[in-house]
């Protein structure tokens, strides 16, 4: 069997254009960018409910009108998603790390009105009268 001609240069010029066309191959790794958190829960406050511009669109409005799409469900979903959300950082936040204890600052309060020496006749307009028992 004898390769024709036609068929080596149709596959040259499959090669040549495979070659031309294919995209260039990057050696860098490009990282993933996770959103910041005030992102993140800006995105979820409108993740089912949109914001203002995309529930005006007319298709919207005439899905509202026909009986789909619910304004007040889709707010609700939109709280729960965020509480959730909050919730879980929270969690996340206070659990991170083992529980710091310190110790009390100097406290200029030492004592209480119940442990200073009382007086036989108190003054009078005080508040604070301690009767012995």
């Amino acid at each position: 069997m004898a390769i024709r001609r036609v068929q080596t240069t149709g596959m040259a010029s499959l090669v040549a254009a495979t070659l031309t066309f294919a995209p260039a191959a990057l050696a860098q790794e490009v990282e993933a960018q996770l959103p910041t958190i005030p992102d993140a829960f800006e995105d979820l406050m409108s993740n089912y409910s949109g914001d203002f511009f995309s529930n005006r669109t007319i298709g919207r409005q005439a899905a509202r009108m026909a009986g789909f799409g619910f304004p007040e469900k889709e707010l609700e979903w939109d709280a729960n998603a965020t509480h959730t959300a909050f919730r879980e950082l929270l969690l996340l936040q206070n659990t991170a790390d083992p529980t710091l204890r310190v110790p009390d600052l100097a406290n200029p309060y030492t004592s209480s009105l119940l442990t200073m020496p009382s007086t036989q006749s108190p003054l009078v307009g005080t508040e604070f009268i301690f009767e012995r028992f």
